[in-house]
């Protein structure tokens, strides 16, 4: 068995043009997909006061602890305060863009930061003012401690939000979030997708990523288990399993496929995903077993590559346990076999170098490899 420490080293390319299929390329390739009807698009907006807002929270009607906004404490004391110095002297805030798809529960796409310092420092009332720039006599201040025309300023201050309401295509509501997106550090695609589909698939991926089995053949880096790179992994799996790579919607896009099997998950039974997971852990085991430090890898030092990951897990996890074996016995033949064909064929090449390229070609033609090995 291979230990962790056994496995290459990933380094944390960002930029790197080999690496699976990075954001930018992603961008590029949704430009040619069909677009969808701008006429969907239902976004309104809404004067609201801070009280308003405050209310909403003390009835935990927004959620602040989304899944996707893993960065929602970062701000410094100084930087909250100074967003509180800003509503002291009437500075203008940015707008606000929430999704409001469902009334009982609004998603912050845009401003977490500042609201999570809002209720820190209006409701819990734990946020001490520090390094103010211009009404330095309020240092050390809390909410309670502020003479009383500076809480009204702030109570009645007014924001500008801007509502996506029900009946917005996901589509449509997933260009807005990517188009609105302005952090320091802005959500890459599964950041977005787990943004705009809170609820059970958020936990499976979670599940599945935390197998052994899965972090041990991998072996991510933590910076790209922060930015939910092993979410991703395990969503493309899940996707070619609930759905056959025949049906894969070129016109549509990647990311359009991924966005629905989101909501496939969060409506999937639990008893059919135990058995997946199950399906899932012999795959992985059997990666290990066959292609040891080089699985989902285009080569041994290359990172994981999101196509390959996805072909060879889900054909894996569709064949019994004694063409597994017999794998196993010829892997030497399989591998040879497997980097024959990145040398070779171009398109082949060309259908791992970009996760929404030539999808079925390169399912079609691992399925043809695994067939040659148990022929022999």
């Amino acid at each position: 068995m291979i230990t962790n420490n056994q496995q290459p080293e990933l380094l944390d390319q960002e930029n790197e043009l080999d690496d699976d299929f990075n954001f930018e390329q992603d961008q590029d390739e949704d430009e040619n997909l069909e677009p969808f009807d701008p006429t969907k698009i239902r976004v309104k907006t809404k004067p609201m006061t801070m009280d308003l807002l405050l209310k909403r929270i003390k009835h935990d009607e927004i959620d602040l602890a989304p899944d996707f906004q893993r960065q929602s404490g970062i701000w410094t004391t100084k930087a909250k305060s100074r967003l509180i110095e800003s509503l002291l002297i009437r500075i203008p805030l940015p707008a606000f863009y929430i999704d409001a798809t469902d009334d009982d529960k609004w998603i912050i796409i845009d401003g977490l930061q500042r609201i999570n310092t809002f209720k820190s420092f209006i409701l819990d009332k734990s946020l001490k003012l520090t390094g103010l720039q211009f009404l330095s006599d309020l240092e050390k201040n809390k909410y309670d401690d502020l003479p009383r025309h500076y809480q009204r300023r702030i109570d009645e201050t007014e924001l500008t939000v801007y509502l996506i309401e029900p009946g917005t295509p996901t589509e449509v509501k997933y260009n807005i979030f990517e188009r609105v997106n302005t952090g320091g550090l802005p959500l890459n695609k599964q950041e977005l997708r787990q943004a705009i589909n809170p609820g059970p698939a958020i936990e499976i991926l979670k599940r599945f990523a935390k197998l052994p089995e899965f972090e041990r053949v991998t072996n991510l880096s933590p910076k790209k288990k922060k930015r939910m790179d092993d979410h991703e992994f395990i969503l493309g799996f899940l996707a070619f399993t609930l759905n056959d790579y025949e049906y894969y919607p070129v016109n549509k896009g990647r990311n359009y496929f991924l966005n629905e099997v989101m909501q496939q998950l969060n409506k999937i039974d639990t008893n059919y995903i135990e058995k997946v997971e199950n399906k899932f852990i012999t795959a992985m085991n059997a990666s290990e077993k066959i292609f040891g430090n080089s699985a989902f890898r285009k080569s041994q030092k290359s990172p994981v590559n999101k196509s390959l990951f996805e072909v060879w897990s889900v054909t894996l996890s569709k064949l019994t346990s004694q063409e597994i074996e017999k794998l196993i016995n010829h892997k030497e033949k399989l591998n040879n076999i497997f980097k024959q064909k990145m040398i070779e064929d171009a398109d082949f090449l060309k259908s791992v170098s970009q996760a929404s390229s030539k999808v079925q070609y390169r399912f079609e033609q691992i399925n043809q490899i695994i067939q040659e090995v148990l022929s022999c």
